[in-house]
C-alpha cells in the first residue's frame, strides 16, 4: 500500500466511522437538508433580501445582500431538518432497526468522503496539477476512487433533467 492510498484510506474511514455514529437516517437527511435548504434558499432570495435589505447600508446591500439573504434561509432550514432528523435517530437508536441504521451509515459516510476525494482529485486536475504516474502506479484506491466522482455526475446530467421534464408533465 502506497502513500497516496493511505492518504485516501484515512478519510473514507473516518467517514465511515462518523457515518456510523450518525447512522444512515442521519446521513441521507442531511444531503436531503442541504439539497432542500439549496433549493428554497434560492426561491426565497428575493423574499429575505427585501425583508433584511432595511436595516443594512445601500452601498452595502448590493454588494452583500444576496448572501445574507441567502444565508437567512439557508441556515435555518438545514438546521431545523437536521434537528428532526436526529429527533427520529434517537426514536429508533435502540430497536432492531437501530443496528441496521448505524450499519448502513457508515456505508454511506464512507461513500460521501470517496466520492467528496474523487471530486477534488477532479478538481485539481482539472485546474491543471497532476499527480505524478509513479507516484499512482501500482496503488489500490486511486485507480478506484478516481474515476468516481466523474462517472456519477456524468450519469446525474442525463437522468436529472429527464427527470425534471418528466415531473413538469
Amino acid at each position: 500500500m502506497k502513500l497516496i492510498d493511505i492518504l485516501i484510506l484515512l478519510p473514507i474511514l473516518w467517514g465511515g466511522f462518523i457515518g456510523y455514529q450518525r447512522g444512515i437516517i442521519i446521513e441521507v437527511i442531511s444531503i436531503a437538508a442541504f439539497i432542500i435548504s439549496v433549493i428554497i434558499g434560492f426561491r426565497a432570495l428575493g423574499y429575505a433580501t427585501d425583508w433584511v435589505s432595511p436595516y443594512m447600508n445601500n452601498r452595502l446591500t448590493e454588494r452583500i445582500m444576496p448572501y445574507i439573504g441567502f444565508g437567512a434561509v439557508f441556515f435555518p432550514i438545514v438546521f431545523l431538518i437536521n434537528k428532526l432528523g436526529w429527533l427520529l435517530r434517537r426514536s429508533i437508536k435502540y430497536t432492531v432497526l437501530g443496528s441496521f441504521d448505524s450499519f448502513a451509515g457508515a456505508i454511506v459516510g464512507a461513500f460521501t468522503w470517496s466520492f467528496g476525494i474523487s471530486i477534488f482529485i477532479w478538481l485539481i486536475t482539472s485546474i491543471g496539477i497532476r499527480i505524478p504516474v509513479e507516484d499512482t502506479k501500482g496503488t489500490f484506491l486511486y485507480p478506484l476512487i478516481k474515476p468516481l466522482a466523474p462517472g456519477i455526475i456524468e450519469k446525474a446530467i442525463d437522468i436529472v433533467p429527464k427527470q425534471i421534464d418528466r415531473l413538469r408533465q
